[in-house]
């Protein structure tokens, strides 16, 4: 089974939430982060993200659930993890 993968609330406005994603190789993160453009870059994530487990309240697949729920909006490498920016509502 793949390594479970902690998520991790940093900050959150009336716009965005940001997370801390740890856990994830860093051939995973050189994968998602190697990608041509954006949009490469978040469906990676996703697909990475969704093939782990995590250990938080907040499901399996949930990299699903910002990508086509509230928007993922920006992915960054920061200390051996990736920061996420995610929208705060659905519109």
């Amino acid at each position: 089974m793949s390594e479970k993968l902690h998520i991790e609330k940093q900050y959150s406005d009336n716009c965005f939430t940001t997370y801390t994603v740890y856990g994830l190789s860093p051939d995973e993160m050189d994968g998602i982060l190697g990608a041509e453009n954006f949009n490469q870059m978040r469906d990676r994530l996703v697909k990475i993200m969704d093939s782990h487990p995590n250990d938080s309240s907040y499901g399996q697949n949930i990299a699903s659930g910002w990508r086509w729920g509230y928007g993922i909006y920006d992915i960054r490498h920061f200390g051996g993890h990736l920061i996420v920016k995610v929208g705060s509502s659905c519109d």
